[in-house]
């Protein structure tokens, strides 16, 4: 769990450098994230040739699906704070509505990841990485939210 916060710290301390145009802080924010990542699995799970070989392509395009939709999230929260002050009924419709369709699409990709996972791991691993993908995301889901000033 220890490894999890100091990840998503890591995240943020990124995304407060200044130097660095906001969207090369993101793509390093999102690198390091991906990296910090396989190091967790790595250390979590003892892969055999065989099953590393097959879940590390599938970890690739499932981190690839992650942060497109990541991304999409960061439009939405920079488009929300841009209009925080003016907010009027039918934007938050739209950044609502942008926002569950944003949650829907997530699920529907960890659902995909974990079937795909077991067709190539025992249960328990793909279980297991599961579990860590849950943890990870409601670490970096909770430093976002926390972040977001509520709607007045």
């Amino acid at each position: 769990m220890k490894k999890f916060i100091t990840l998503i710290a890591l995240v943020f301390s990124f995304l407060s450098l200044s130097a660095q145009s906001e969207a090369d802080i993101w793509e390093l924010a999102k690198s390091d994230l991906k990296m910090e990542y396989k190091a967790i699995i790595i250390e979590t799970l003892m892969f055999s040739d065989a099953e590393a070989e097959a879940f590390w392509p599938i970890f690739n395009t499932f981190m690839d699906d992650k942060n497109a939709l990541l991304d999409d999230r960061m439009k939405l929260l920079k488009d929300y704070s841009e209009n925080f002050d003016t907010l009027d009924d039918a934007k938050i419709d739209e950044l609502v509505s942008r926002s569950i369709t944003n949650s829907a699409e997530r699920i529907k990709i960890r659902k995909a990841y974990y079937k795909k996972l077991k067709k190539v791991l025992p249960t328990r691993k793909a279980g297991k990485l599961y579990q860590i993908d849950n943890q990870v995301s409601v670490l970096l889901d909770f430093q976002i939210i926390s972040q977001i000033p509520v709607i007045e």
